[in-house]
Protein backbone atom coordinates (compact mmCIF):
# COMPACT_ATOMS: atom_id res chain seq x y z
CA UNK A 1 0.00 0.00 0.00
CA UNK A 2 1.03 3.72 -0.65
CA UNK A 3 1.18 5.97 2.54
CA UNK A 4 -1.90 8.83 3.33
CA UNK A 5 -0.17 11.92 3.32
CA UNK A 6 -1.43 13.49 6.29
CA UNK A 7 -4.08 16.39 5.82
CA UNK A 8 -1.55 19.08 7.97
CA UNK A 9 1.48 18.58 5.64
CA UNK A 10 -0.03 18.59 2.11
CA UNK A 11 0.37 22.41 0.07
CA UNK A 12 -2.30 24.78 1.20
CA UNK A 13 -2.67 27.64 -1.43
CA UNK A 14 -4.88 30.99 -1.91
CA UNK A 15 -4.80 33.16 -4.87
CA UNK A 16 -1.35 33.58 -5.56
CA UNK A 17 0.56 32.96 -2.23
CA UNK A 18 1.00 30.28 -1.02
CA UNK A 19 -0.18 30.43 2.82
CA UNK A 20 1.34 27.35 4.43
CA UNK A 21 3.91 24.75 4.11
CA UNK A 22 3.47 21.51 2.55
CA UNK A 23 4.35 17.52 3.20
CA UNK A 24 7.11 18.21 1.10
CA UNK A 25 8.24 21.55 2.33
CA UNK A 26 7.78 22.19 6.09
CA UNK A 27 10.94 23.19 7.79
CA UNK A 28 11.86 20.46 10.03
CA UNK A 29 14.94 19.98 12.46
CA UNK A 30 16.93 18.23 10.23
CA UNK A 31 20.39 17.45 10.15
CA UNK A 32 23.35 19.59 8.49
CA UNK A 33 23.28 23.30 8.68
CA UNK A 34 25.17 25.56 6.45
CA UNK A 35 26.67 24.14 3.36
CA UNK A 36 30.47 24.64 4.04
CA UNK A 37 32.72 27.01 1.43
CA UNK A 38 34.24 24.75 -1.46
CA UNK A 39 37.72 23.43 -1.31
CA UNK A 40 40.51 25.14 -3.57
CA UNK A 41 41.39 23.41 -6.63
CA UNK A 42 39.61 22.39 -10.19
CA UNK A 43 36.82 20.33 -10.08
CA UNK A 44 34.79 18.97 -13.05
CA UNK A 45 31.44 17.18 -12.09
CA UNK A 46 29.12 15.50 -14.38
CA UNK A 47 25.37 16.33 -13.71
CA UNK A 48 22.52 14.39 -15.94
CA UNK A 49 18.63 15.12 -15.71
CA UNK A 50 15.88 14.31 -18.27
CA UNK A 51 13.50 16.31 -19.76
CA UNK A 52 12.29 18.92 -22.48
CA UNK A 53 13.99 22.07 -23.88
CA UNK A 54 12.16 24.31 -20.44
CA UNK A 55 13.35 21.95 -18.77
CA UNK A 56 16.86 21.91 -19.75
CA UNK A 57 17.07 25.89 -20.04
CA UNK A 58 16.03 26.07 -16.28
CA UNK A 59 19.03 23.76 -15.58
CA UNK A 60 21.39 25.27 -17.53
CA UNK A 61 20.43 28.46 -15.47
CA UNK A 62 21.36 27.04 -12.40
CA UNK A 63 24.22 25.68 -13.31
CA UNK A 64 25.52 28.37 -14.75
CA UNK A 65 24.98 30.49 -11.66
CA UNK A 66 26.81 28.61 -9.85
CA UNK A 67 29.76 28.49 -11.81
CA UNK A 68 29.60 32.38 -12.07
CA UNK A 69 30.38 31.97 -8.24
CA UNK A 70 32.98 29.10 -7.87
CA UNK A 71 35.39 29.76 -11.23
CA UNK A 72 37.52 26.64 -10.33
CA UNK A 73 34.22 24.38 -10.66
CA UNK A 74 32.74 23.28 -14.13
CA UNK A 75 29.82 21.31 -14.68
CA UNK A 76 29.49 19.36 -17.24
CA UNK A 77 25.76 18.55 -18.37
CA UNK A 78 23.87 15.42 -19.82
CA UNK A 79 20.31 15.78 -20.91
CA UNK A 80 17.77 13.68 -22.46
CA UNK A 81 14.34 12.86 -22.84
CA UNK A 82 12.89 10.79 -20.38
CA UNK A 83 13.24 6.92 -22.57
CA UNK A 84 16.80 8.01 -23.48
CA UNK A 85 17.98 9.04 -20.28
CA UNK A 86 16.57 5.99 -18.81
CA UNK A 87 18.36 3.53 -21.79
CA UNK A 88 21.81 5.27 -20.82
CA UNK A 89 22.14 5.50 -17.13
CA UNK A 90 21.79 1.95 -16.34
CA UNK A 91 24.65 1.40 -18.72
CA UNK A 92 26.89 4.18 -17.41
CA UNK A 93 26.55 2.57 -14.02
CA UNK A 94 27.56 -0.97 -15.44
CA UNK A 95 30.34 0.44 -17.08
CA UNK A 96 31.57 2.89 -14.28
CA UNK A 97 30.75 6.16 -15.90
CA UNK A 98 27.78 7.39 -14.29
CA UNK A 99 27.62 10.77 -13.86
CA UNK A 100 28.16 12.58 -10.08
CA UNK A 101 24.72 13.98 -9.98
CA UNK A 102 21.82 12.13 -11.40
CA UNK A 103 18.29 12.54 -10.93
CA UNK A 104 15.65 9.29 -10.41
CA UNK A 105 12.33 8.93 -9.45
CA UNK A 106 11.01 5.98 -6.48
CA UNK A 107 10.66 3.92 -9.69
CA UNK A 108 14.10 3.20 -10.20
CA UNK A 109 15.91 4.12 -7.46
CA UNK A 110 16.41 0.29 -5.56
CA UNK A 111 17.84 -0.63 -8.53
CA UNK A 112 20.64 1.20 -7.73
CA UNK A 113 20.75 1.69 -3.87
CA UNK A 114 20.64 -2.22 -3.63
CA UNK A 115 24.35 -2.34 -5.87
CA UNK A 116 25.75 0.48 -3.00
CA UNK A 117 25.82 2.83 -6.31
CA UNK A 118 24.32 5.65 -4.49
CA UNK A 119 25.88 7.98 -1.47
CA UNK A 120 24.59 8.44 2.10
CA UNK A 121 23.37 11.99 1.75
CA UNK A 122 22.99 12.70 5.78
CA UNK A 123 26.83 11.68 5.92
CA UNK A 124 27.25 14.51 2.97
CA UNK A 125 24.92 16.73 5.70
CA UNK A 126 27.66 15.94 8.39
CA UNK A 127 30.53 16.96 6.45
CA UNK A 128 29.30 20.30 5.81
CA UNK A 129 28.33 20.04 2.06
CA UNK A 130 24.90 20.00 2.18
CA UNK A 131 22.14 21.46 4.32
CA UNK A 132 18.64 19.59 4.96
CA UNK A 133 17.65 21.82 7.98
CA UNK A 134 14.96 23.31 5.84
CA UNK A 135 13.21 19.39 4.24
CA UNK A 136 10.18 18.62 6.38
CA UNK A 137 10.92 14.86 8.17
CA UNK A 138 8.55 13.37 5.58
CA UNK A 139 10.20 14.85 2.42
CA UNK A 140 13.75 12.86 4.12
CA UNK A 141 11.78 9.77 4.72
CA UNK A 142 10.47 9.71 1.52
CA UNK A 143 14.03 9.07 -0.25
CA UNK A 144 14.92 6.39 2.41
CA UNK A 145 16.27 3.47 0.81
CA UNK A 146 16.41 0.37 4.42
CA UNK A 147 17.27 3.79 6.44
CA UNK A 148 19.62 5.65 4.74
CA UNK A 149 18.76 8.89 2.80
CA UNK A 150 19.68 8.44 -0.71
CA UNK A 151 17.96 10.93 -1.87
CA UNK A 152 16.76 14.40 -1.85
CA UNK A 153 13.12 15.66 -3.06
CA UNK A 154 13.28 18.69 -5.53
CA UNK A 155 9.68 18.14 -6.47
CA UNK A 156 6.24 15.94 -6.25
CA UNK A 157 3.54 15.71 -8.56
CA UNK A 158 0.23 13.73 -8.64
CA UNK A 159 -1.02 12.04 -12.46
CA UNK A 160 -3.91 14.03 -13.20
CA UNK A 161 -6.30 15.00 -15.80
CA UNK A 162 -4.90 17.65 -18.12
CA UNK A 163 -7.15 18.93 -20.22
CA UNK A 164 -7.25 21.73 -22.53
CA UNK A 165 -9.79 24.42 -21.30
CA UNK A 166 -9.75 25.97 -24.46
CA UNK A 167 -10.73 23.35 -26.66
CA UNK A 168 -13.51 22.43 -23.96
CA UNK A 169 -15.10 25.51 -24.32
CA UNK A 170 -15.33 25.73 -27.92
CA UNK A 171 -17.24 21.95 -27.68
CA UNK A 172 -19.23 22.86 -24.76
CA UNK A 173 -18.14 20.66 -22.26
CA UNK A 174 -18.15 21.22 -18.68
CA UNK A 175 -14.49 21.87 -17.33
CA UNK A 176 -14.14 18.47 -14.97
CA UNK A 177 -14.32 18.65 -11.40
CA UNK A 178 -11.88 16.76 -9.15
CA UNK A 179 -14.54 14.29 -8.26
CA UNK A 180 -15.74 13.36 -12.11
CA UNK A 181 -16.04 10.06 -12.27
CA UNK A 182 -14.68 7.51 -15.69
CA UNK A 183 -18.73 7.57 -16.91
CA UNK A 184 -18.05 11.82 -17.38
CA UNK A 185 -14.58 10.85 -18.71
CA UNK A 186 -16.05 8.88 -21.83
CA UNK A 187 -19.06 10.82 -21.97
CA UNK A 188 -17.03 14.03 -22.90
CA UNK A 189 -14.92 12.19 -25.19
CA UNK A 190 -17.60 11.04 -27.32
CA UNK A 191 -18.70 14.85 -27.57
CA UNK A 192 -14.67 15.54 -28.44
CA UNK A 193 -15.23 12.67 -31.33
CA UNK A 194 -18.47 14.17 -32.52
CA UNK A 195 -16.26 17.58 -33.34
CA UNK A 196 -13.49 16.47 -34.87
CA UNK A 197 -11.05 15.61 -32.01
CA UNK A 198 -9.21 12.97 -29.97
CA UNK A 199 -11.32 12.59 -27.05
CA UNK A 200 -7.64 11.49 -24.64
CA UNK A 201 -4.69 10.39 -25.24
CA UNK A 202 -3.79 6.77 -25.01
CA UNK A 203 -2.87 6.01 -20.84
CA UNK A 204 -3.13 2.12 -21.09
CA UNK A 205 0.95 2.61 -21.26
CA UNK A 206 1.69 4.38 -17.80
CA UNK A 207 2.62 2.74 -15.11
CA UNK A 208 2.09 5.90 -12.57
CA UNK A 209 -1.82 5.73 -13.99
CA UNK A 210 -2.13 2.46 -13.41
CA UNK A 211 -1.23 2.83 -10.02
CA UNK A 212 -3.50 5.67 -9.63
CA UNK A 213 -6.31 3.17 -10.77
CA UNK A 214 -5.19 0.68 -8.32
CA UNK A 215 -4.62 3.19 -5.41
CA UNK A 216 -8.80 3.84 -5.66
CA UNK A 217 -9.07 0.31 -4.47
CA UNK A 218 -6.99 -0.10 -2.15
CA UNK A 219 -4.30 -1.62 -3.84
CA UNK A 220 -1.19 -0.66 -5.58
CA UNK A 221 1.59 -2.03 -8.10
CA UNK A 222 4.74 -2.88 -5.54
CA UNK A 223 3.79 -3.80 -2.08
CA UNK A 224 5.41 -1.46 0.55
CA UNK A 225 9.17 -0.71 1.59
CA UNK A 226 10.40 -2.19 -1.73
CA UNK A 227 9.72 -5.35 -0.56
CA UNK A 228 9.95 -8.11 -3.72
CA UNK A 229 6.08 -8.70 -3.80
CA UNK A 230 3.00 -7.36 -6.37
CA UNK A 231 0.09 -5.78 -4.45
CA UNK A 232 -2.39 -6.77 -7.62
CA UNK A 233 -3.34 -9.64 -9.36
CA UNK A 234 -4.20 -10.10 -12.86
CA UNK A 235 -7.69 -9.38 -12.77
CA UNK A 236 -6.92 -5.57 -12.12
CA UNK A 237 -4.60 -5.55 -14.36
CA UNK A 238 -7.22 -7.06 -17.29
CA UNK A 239 -9.59 -4.04 -16.33
CA UNK A 240 -7.00 -1.73 -16.41
CA UNK A 241 -6.27 -2.85 -20.34
CA UNK A 242 -10.25 -3.54 -21.13
CA UNK A 243 -11.10 -0.02 -20.25
CA UNK A 244 -8.68 1.69 -22.56
CA UNK A 245 -9.03 -0.71 -25.30
CA UNK A 246 -13.09 -0.24 -25.39
CA UNK A 247 -12.10 3.52 -25.64
CA UNK A 248 -9.97 2.62 -28.59
CA UNK A 249 -12.34 0.54 -30.40
CA UNK A 250 -14.99 3.26 -29.95
CA UNK A 251 -12.96 5.93 -31.50
CA UNK A 252 -12.71 7.76 -28.48
CA UNK A 253 -8.59 7.89 -27.34
CA UNK A 254 -5.69 8.23 -29.43
CA UNK A 255 -5.07 5.55 -31.88
CA UNK A 256 -2.11 2.97 -31.38
CA UNK A 257 -0.32 3.94 -34.58
CA UNK A 258 -0.41 7.57 -32.79
CA UNK A 259 0.38 6.64 -29.19
CA UNK A 260 3.08 4.41 -30.32
CA UNK A 261 5.07 7.21 -32.56
CA UNK A 262 4.89 9.04 -29.51
CA UNK A 263 7.09 7.02 -27.35
CA UNK A 264 9.84 9.09 -26.62
CA UNK A 265 8.91 12.17 -28.46
CA UNK A 266 9.53 15.65 -26.42
CA UNK A 267 6.22 17.09 -25.00
CA UNK A 268 6.12 19.76 -27.45
CA UNK A 269 5.21 16.92 -30.53
CA UNK A 270 2.37 15.47 -28.72
CA UNK A 271 -0.80 15.65 -30.20
CA UNK A 272 -2.00 17.12 -26.73
CA UNK A 273 0.44 20.02 -26.89
CA UNK A 274 -0.91 20.37 -30.35
CA UNK A 275 -4.08 21.25 -29.78
CA UNK A 276 -5.34 17.92 -31.21
CA UNK A 277 -6.19 16.13 -28.27
CA UNK A 278 -8.61 17.57 -25.37
CA UNK A 279 -7.45 15.24 -22.66
CA UNK A 280 -4.21 14.07 -21.30
CA UNK A 281 -3.27 12.25 -18.21
CA UNK A 282 0.17 13.23 -16.63
CA UNK A 283 2.08 14.32 -13.57
CA UNK A 284 0.94 17.96 -12.78
CA UNK A 285 4.10 19.44 -12.62
CA UNK A 286 3.65 19.34 -16.34
CA UNK A 287 1.03 21.54 -16.81
CA UNK A 288 3.76 24.23 -16.54
CA UNK A 289 5.92 22.73 -19.61
CA UNK A 290 3.31 22.54 -21.80
CA UNK A 291 1.68 25.49 -21.62
CA UNK A 292 5.06 27.17 -21.94
CA UNK A 293 5.44 25.34 -25.16
CA UNK A 294 1.73 25.78 -26.33
CA UNK A 295 1.89 29.61 -25.34
CA UNK A 296 -1.16 31.61 -25.49
CA UNK A 297 -3.19 29.35 -28.11
CA UNK A 298 -4.71 27.40 -25.51
CA UNK A 299 -5.63 27.59 -21.44
CA UNK A 300 -4.97 24.04 -20.22
CA UNK A 301 -6.10 22.99 -16.85
CA UNK A 302 -5.81 20.21 -14.28
CA UNK A 303 -8.30 17.70 -12.53
CA UNK A 304 -8.02 14.54 -10.58
CA UNK A 305 -7.51 11.38 -12.44
CA UNK A 306 -11.48 10.38 -12.95
CA UNK A 307 -12.73 7.80 -9.81
CA UNK A 308 -13.09 3.95 -11.72
CA UNK A 309 -12.43 1.80 -8.02
CA UNK A 310 -13.89 2.45 -4.90
CA UNK A 311 -12.72 6.12 -3.86
CA UNK A 312 -11.01 8.55 -5.38
CA UNK A 313 -7.16 8.83 -5.18
CA UNK A 314 -4.48 10.74 -6.26
CA UNK A 315 -0.86 9.69 -6.20
CA UNK A 316 2.00 11.65 -5.10
CA UNK A 317 5.42 10.72 -7.29
CA UNK A 318 8.59 12.47 -6.65
CA UNK A 319 11.26 13.39 -8.12
CA UNK A 320 15.00 13.09 -6.63
CA UNK A 321 18.68 14.32 -6.83
CA UNK A 322 21.35 11.70 -5.71
CA UNK A 323 25.14 11.83 -5.61
CA UNK A 324 27.28 8.80 -7.01
CA UNK A 325 28.45 6.73 -4.45
CA UNK A 326 31.65 6.29 -6.69
CA UNK A 327 32.33 9.77 -7.27
CA UNK A 328 35.46 11.54 -7.25
CA UNK A 329 33.29 14.22 -5.88
CA UNK A 330 30.85 13.73 -3.90
CA UNK A 331 31.44 16.76 -1.75
CA UNK A 332 31.47 19.01 -4.54
CA UNK A 333 28.32 17.10 -6.06
CA UNK A 334 26.76 17.94 -2.49
CA UNK A 335 27.68 21.68 -2.81
CA UNK A 336 26.31 21.93 -6.23
CA UNK A 337 23.09 20.06 -5.28
CA UNK A 338 22.69 22.38 -1.67
CA UNK A 339 22.69 25.19 -4.19
CA UNK A 340 19.94 23.78 -6.67
CA UNK A 341 17.91 23.43 -3.20
CA UNK A 342 18.43 26.36 -0.99
CA UNK A 343 19.61 28.85 -2.95
CA UNK A 344 17.13 31.59 -3.69
CA UNK A 345 18.19 32.81 -7.24
CA UNK A 346 17.75 28.89 -8.33
CA UNK A 347 14.89 28.50 -6.85
CA UNK A 348 13.30 30.69 -8.70
CA UNK A 349 15.18 29.89 -12.02
CA UNK A 350 13.49 25.86 -11.44
CA UNK A 351 10.19 27.43 -10.23
CA UNK A 352 7.84 24.65 -9.74
CA UNK A 353 9.59 22.47 -12.86
CA UNK A 354 8.98 19.41 -11.05
CA UNK A 355 6.11 20.16 -8.86
CA UNK A 356 5.94 21.12 -4.99
CA UNK A 357 9.37 21.86 -3.90
CA UNK A 358 10.64 19.27 -1.03
CA UNK A 359 12.28 22.29 1.55
CA UNK A 360 10.24 25.25 2.97
CA UNK A 361 12.69 28.04 1.67
CA UNK A 362 12.31 27.11 -1.54
CA UNK A 363 8.75 27.34 -1.65
CA UNK A 364 9.62 30.85 0.35
CA UNK A 365 10.99 32.47 -2.97
CA UNK A 366 8.95 31.16 -5.64
CA UNK A 367 5.93 31.72 -3.66
CA UNK A 368 5.55 35.31 -4.47
CA UNK A 369 5.79 34.75 -7.83
CA UNK A 370 3.71 32.00 -8.57
CA UNK A 371 1.35 32.48 -11.12
CA UNK A 372 -0.78 31.21 -14.24
CA UNK A 373 0.30 27.38 -14.59
CA UNK A 374 2.48 27.25 -11.23
CA UNK A 375 -0.73 28.93 -9.95
CA UNK A 376 -3.00 26.22 -11.43
CA UNK A 377 -0.51 23.34 -10.03
CA UNK A 378 -0.34 24.41 -6.56
CA UNK A 379 -3.97 25.00 -6.02
CA UNK A 380 -4.53 21.58 -7.26
CA UNK A 381 -2.15 19.96 -4.74
CA UNK A 382 -4.35 21.32 -2.38
CA UNK A 383 -7.64 20.62 -3.88
CA UNK A 384 -6.70 16.90 -3.80
CA UNK A 385 -4.80 16.34 -0.42
CA UNK A 386 -7.49 15.04 1.19
CA UNK A 387 -7.60 11.81 -0.87
CA UNK A 388 -3.71 11.77 -1.98
CA UNK A 389 -1.24 8.87 -0.64
CA UNK A 390 2.27 8.78 -0.84
CA UNK A 391 4.08 6.25 -3.52
CA UNK A 392 6.54 4.13 -1.69
CA UNK A 393 9.93 3.05 -3.39
CA UNK A 394 9.91 0.33 -5.64
CA UNK A 395 11.58 -2.88 -5.29
CA UNK A 396 14.60 -3.63 -6.83
CA UNK A 397 13.92 -4.48 -10.68
CA UNK A 398 10.61 -2.74 -11.14
CA UNK A 399 12.14 -0.54 -13.12
CA UNK A 400 10.82 -2.94 -15.66
CA UNK A 401 7.21 -1.83 -14.52
CA UNK A 402 7.63 0.96 -16.92
CA UNK A 403 8.73 -0.65 -20.17
CA UNK A 404 6.39 -4.09 -19.93
CA UNK A 405 3.51 -1.42 -19.44
CA UNK A 406 4.23 0.40 -22.74
CA UNK A 407 4.85 -2.99 -24.71
CA UNK A 408 1.77 -4.40 -23.00
CA UNK A 409 -0.61 -1.33 -23.87
CA UNK A 410 0.76 -1.18 -27.36
CA UNK A 411 0.35 -4.78 -27.92
CA UNK A 412 -3.43 -4.40 -26.75
CA UNK A 413 -4.01 -1.63 -28.46
CA UNK A 414 -2.87 -2.75 -31.95
CA UNK A 415 -4.51 -6.18 -31.44
CA UNK A 416 -1.51 -8.47 -30.78
CA UNK A 417 -2.51 -9.52 -27.56
CA UNK A 418 -6.29 -9.86 -25.19
CA UNK A 419 -6.92 -7.49 -22.20
CA UNK A 420 -6.81 -10.73 -19.95
CA UNK A 421 -3.91 -12.30 -21.76
CA UNK A 422 -1.35 -9.41 -21.27
CA UNK A 423 -2.93 -8.65 -17.61
CA UNK A 424 -1.19 -12.26 -16.82
CA UNK A 425 1.77 -11.36 -18.43
CA UNK A 426 2.04 -8.35 -16.32
CA UNK A 427 1.40 -10.11 -13.07
CA UNK A 428 3.47 -13.02 -14.04
CA UNK A 429 6.33 -11.26 -15.40
CA UNK A 430 6.87 -8.64 -12.66
CA UNK A 431 6.62 -11.28 -10.23
CA UNK A 432 9.79 -12.64 -11.84
CA UNK A 433 11.68 -9.83 -12.26
CA UNK A 434 11.39 -7.90 -8.79
CA UNK A 435 13.66 -9.11 -5.67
Amino acid sequence: MTQQIDRRLFLKASGATVLGASLFALAACAPGGSAAAPTTGPRRVRAAWWGGDVRHAKFNGIYDLYQKGHDDVTIEREFADWAAYWERLPTQFAGGNAPDIFHVTERQIADYASRGQVADLEALASSGALDLSKFSQASLDAGRYKDQLIMLLVGATIPATMFNQTVFDQVGVDTPANDWTWDEFVSASEKFKAAGLVGSTYQAIASPVFDTFLAQNGKSLFAPDASPELNFDAKDAEEWFQLWKDLQDAGLCQSAESASEEQGAPFEDTIFAKGQAAIHVQNSNQLVTFQSAIGDQYTLGLSAFPQIGKKPASLVIGSYVCVNEKSSQKEESARIIDFFVNDPEANKIFGLELGTPGNSNWVDAVSSEVTGADKLVLDFAGAVENQSVFAAIRPTGASRAETLMVELGLAVAFGQQSPKDAGTRLVDELSSVIS
